[in-house]
C-alpha cells in the first residue's frame, strides 16, 4: 500500500523532515513534490508557508529505479539511473580517490565521476626506547616490534549506500639491527658494558619486551654488624634457640650457666660500583656494633654465653650494646630494721613489704610482693610492686639523668682538652722540639702554666666532672670511672708524672670523644615502674609507668615515655614524655590535678572532673565542667584540640 502526505512548514526542508518523520521513511524511500514554495502574500504583509507532497515509492520501483553500487572481486562497481545517485562511505584501510581527490568521508557518486577504490597495506616500523635504571648501572631497551597490515576489500551486495568494509591480515615484523641499539647507546654516552647477546635478541624479537642491553658495575652494599638475640632452653642442643621478647615485661627470661644468649654477626664492607656513564657509586661503610660483655657472660667466637644462672640483660644505646646476666637476690621476708637495707648488683626479689626508712637498690629488676611504706626504692631496669606505694620515693633508670649531666660536662671538658693539646704542640714546635719527645716533667710544667694563664676555668670544670663520677660510681659504667681516673692522674695528681705525655693526652681525647659519641645517643628504654596504687609518693621512670587498679592520690609521677593509670588520679601532677592514659582525673570538689606531656604527646581521660589541668607542650587547658571520653592533643595551629 502506497502512503502519501502533504505537509506545510516554514521551509521546504522542514516540511520534508516532518513528513519523513511521520511516515517513518527516508529520502531514498519517497518521491517529493513541492506544491508551494515558502514566500509572502501579494503586498508582503503575510508569510506563505512551504507545502510539499511526500509519496512512498513502491519497493519494486525502488529496486528498478535506484542507482546502486557494490564491491565484487576487489573492484567497485556502479549502476546509475536518472532519478538518484548512490552514496559511498570509505572505512579504515580503504583508499578512495574520486576525480583525483582522496576522500575519507560520505560522498555522493555521479555518473561522470572517475573513481579509484583500493585496499591499502600499512607498515608500522619497530621502535625501541632505552632507559637507565638503578643509578645508571643498567640500560634497558624497551622494544615494540613493527607490523605489516594487509587490507582486502570485502565483497558486498548492490546497495544505494555502501559502507566499504575490508578484511585485514597482520604480520609482525622487526627490521631493527643491532647497530641501531649500539648507536643509541653511544648517543647516551654509553660505550662500555654492552650486552651484545641481549642486543641481538632485541633486534630479532617479535614480542614487546625489555632487554638489558648494557651493564655497569653495581655497588655491593655493606652489611651492618648485627646481634642475634637467643634463648636456648635445651642445654644439649646449643644451636637450637628461640628468640626472646625482651619487651614483654610480664615475662622475665632466665638462662643457665653455659647457655647461649646472643650471637654477634660481623659487618661486611661493601665495594664501590661504577655507572654506565662512568660515575663512581660509593657505598657507605658498614655500621659497627660496640659490644660490651659483662662480668657474668663469656664471649667465645662471637657467641655470648652465660657464666652463671640468672636473667639475661641486653641493653642498647646507639651502636653500643651491653650484655650481662644478672644474678638474683631473694629475700623472702619484709625489709625492715632487722634485715637492713638491700644493695645488690643484679635482680632483687622481696617476698614481703618494705618498711619505713628502709632502702632497696639494685642494678637489675626489683620485685616486691607486697607494699612499700615511707621507703626509698631505686632500680636500674624495672620495678614491679604487687601491692601499694605509700609516701615512698620509687625511681627507675634515674642514672640516665646523671648520664645526661655528665655528657654535658664532658663536652665542655673535651673542648678544653683539644685546646690544651693544640697549645702544647704549638709551644714545643716553636721551641724546635717534638711534642712526643718532651719529658713528662717538662710537659707537666707546661700544662700547669697553661692552666694558670690561659685555661684557668678548666681546673674547676674538670674537678666537677671527676666528683660527679665519683659520687655516682656505683650507678655508672666502668668507662666513666676509667676516664675520670685518667683525668685525675694527668691534671690533678701533682705526684704522678709517668702518664704525662702528649700521646697519653691524645689517647685521653680519643676516649672522651668515643664516650661522648656513645652516650649522646638516646638509650632504648624498656624499663617500667608498676604498682597497684600510690599515695603521697614520688614515682620516676626513664621508660613507662603502669598503675594497675586503684589509681594514685597526691603523687608526683614522671615517665620519659608512656603513663597508664587505672582508677582515680586525684591531686598532684602526672608528667609523661609521650602518651598518657587515665581512667579518671580531678574530683567533684575541684581538686587540682595537673597532666602534662610533650608537644607530640596525646592525653586520653575517661572522666575529667573540674580542677583537671592539661598542659601539652607550652599550651594549657583547664576543665571547669565534667567531661567524658576526652582525647587531647595539639592541633595544626599549635593549640590544644579536645575531642
Amino acid at each position: 500500500m502506497t502512503r502519501s502526505i502533504t505537509m506545510q512548514a516554514e521551509t521546504v526542508e522542514k516540511a520534508v523532515e516532518q513528513a519523513l518523520a511521520m511516515l517513518e521513511l527516508t529520502l531514498d524511500d519517497v518521491h517529493i513534490e513541492v506544491t508551494q514554495p515558502a514566500g509572502t502574500s501579494l503586498f508582503g504583509f503575510k508569510k506563505v508557508p512551504a507545502e510539499v507532497k511526500v509519496t512512498q515509492i513502491p519497493k519494486e520501483e525502488i529496486a528498478r529505479e535506484a542507482s546502486t553500487l557494490r564491491i565484487y572481486n576487489g573492484q567497485l562497481e556502479t549502476q546509475f539511473n536518472e532519478q538518484s545517485y548512490p552514496i559511498v562511505i570509505p572505512s579504515a584501510g580503504v583508499n578512495l580517490v574520486i576525480n583525483d581527490v582522496k576522500t575519507d568521508h560520505r560522498t555522493i557518486l555521479l555518473p561522470t565521476d572517475l573513481i579509484v577504490c583500493q585496499a591499502v597495506t600499512e607498515h608500522l616500523a619497530a621502535q625501541f626506547v632505552i632507559k637507565l635504571e638503578e643509578n645508571d648501572v643498567i640500560a634497558k631497551a624497551c622494544v615494540t616490534p613493527g607490523k605489516k597490515v594487509t587490507h582486502t576489500l570485502a565483497d558486498s551486495s548492490w546497495e544505494t549506500v555502501l559502507n566499504i568494509q575490508t578484511t585485514e591480515k597482520t604480520q609482525v615484523i622487526n627490521e631493527l639491527q643491532a647497530e641501531n641499539f649500539v648507536e643509541e647507546l653511544k648517543a647516551l654516552g654509553i660505550e662500555n658494558g654492552l650486552c651484545m647477546d641481549a642486543i641481538e635478541k632485541a633486534a630479532d624479537t617479535l614480542e614487546a619486551k625489555e632487554f638489558v642491553v648494557a651493564k655497569g658495575i653495581p655497588p655491593v652494599h655493606s652489611k651492618d654488624a648485627s646481634l642475634e638475640e637467643h634463648l636456648n632452653f635445651d642445654k644439649e642442643e646449643a644451636e637450637d634457640h628461640e628468640r626472646v621478647n625482651y619487651r614483654e615485661h610480664n615475662l622475665i627470661p632466665t638462662v643457665q650457666k653455659g647457655q647461649l644468649i646472643a650471637k654477634y654477626i660481623r659487618s661486611v664492607p661493601g665495594t664501590d660500583g661504577k655507572s654506565l656513564l662512568g660515575e663512581v657509586l660509593n657505598v657507605r661503610p658498614p655500621k659497627e656494633i660496640i659490644m660490651r660483655a659483662g662480668h657474668h657472660v663469656e664471649n667465645f667466637q662471637n657467641k655470648i654465653y652465660a657464666k652463671i644462672d640468672g636473667r639475661p640483660v641486653i641493653e642498647w644505646r646507639g651502636n653500643l650494646v651491653k650484655i650481662e646476666v644478672n644474678r638474683e637476690y631473694r629475700h623472702p621476708d619484709d625489709v625492715n630494721l632487722q634485715s637492713g637495707n638491700i644493695y645488690f648488683d643484679g635482680d632483687v626479689w622481696i617476698g614481703g613489704s618494705v618498711h619505713p626508712s628502709m632502702f632497696v637498690a639494685a642494678s637489675g629488676i626489683i620485685q616486691i610482693m607486697k607494699n612499700s611504706t615511707k621507703a626509698s626504692i631505686r632500680g636500674t631496669k624495672s620495678i614491679f610492686i604487687q601491692g601499694s606505694i605509700f609516701s615512698s620515693t620509687v625511681t627507675v633508670g634515674i642514672q640516665e639523668k646523671i648520664i645526661g649531666m655528665l655528657v654535658k660536662d664532658l663536652q665542655e671538658v673535651l673542648d678544653y682538652l683539644r685546646n690544651i693539646e693544640s697549645a702544647l704542640r704549638q709551644i714545643f714546635t716553636l721551641r724546635g722540639e717534638l711534642p712526643e719527645e718532651v719529658p713528662p716533667f717538662t710537659l707537666k710544667q707546661a700544662i700547669h702554666l697553661l692552666l694558670e694563664q690561659k685555661y684557668s676555668d678548666f681546673t674547676e670544670v674538670n674537678k666537677q666532672f671527676i666528683q660527679v663520677v665519683k659520687n655516682h660510681s656505683q650507678r655508672l659504667d666502668k668507662e666513666w670511672v676509667a676516664l675520670s681516673e685518667r683525668l685525675y692522674l694527668l691534671f690533678v695528681d701533682p705526684l704522678r708524672e709517668e702518664q704525662t705525655t702528649i700521646t697519653y693526652l691524645r689517647h685521653l681525647i680519643e676516649e672522651a670523644e668515643v664516650l661522648l659519641q656513645i652516650y649522646s645517643e638516646e638509650i632504648r628504654p624498656e624499663s617500667v615502674l608498676q604498682a597497684s596504687f600510690a599515695l603521697n609518693s614520688i614515682l620516676y621512670s626513664n621508660g613507662n609507668i603502669h598503675i594497675l587498679s586503684k589509681g594514685v592520690y597526691n603523687c608526683s609521677i614522671t615517665a620519659l615515655h608512656d603513663i597508664v593509670i587505672k582508677g582515680v588520679c586525684r591531686g598532684g601532677e602526672v608528667i609523661g614524655g609521650r602518651n598518657i592514659t587515665l581512667d579518671e582525673t580531678g574530683s567533684s570538689a575541684g581538686v587540682k590535678t595537673t597532666i602534662q606531656t610533650a608537644a607530640a604527646g596525646v592525653v586520653k581521660i575517661g572522666t575529667a572532673h573540674p580542677g583537671t589541668v592539661l598542659q601539652i607542650g607550652n599550651q594549657k587547658y583547664e576543665f571547669f565542667n565534667l567531661r567524658k571520653d576526652v582525647t587531647a592533643k595539639l592541633g595544626s595551629e599549635g593549640t590544644i584540640v579536645i575531642t
